[in-house]
């Protein structure tokens, strides 16, 4: 599927990036919610897959979170 190969990237990225976790959560975050709001990512097709990645990300930061208060 061509339209999620920009996010297969962006993971590839952040898996190799050494920013903190917090820091590349809240980044993915940006850039989902910019490419959900922008009219040039108006492209309906990849909208349950954005919708889906928000709430893999979201997920992600509950589990950073209950780590760091362990």
């Amino acid at each position: 599927m061509q339209g999620s190969d920009w996010l297969q990237g962006a993971l590839e990225s952040a898996v190799r990036d050494t920013k903190p976790v917090e820091v590349k959560i809240g980044l993915a975050r940006l850039a989902v919610l910019e490419r959900l709001v922008s009219p040039a990512g108006a492209n309906r097709d990849d909208e349950d897959a954005l919708f889906e990645a928000l709430d893999t990300l979201r997920a992600l930061q509950w589990e950073q979170l209950a780590i760091a208060g362990s």
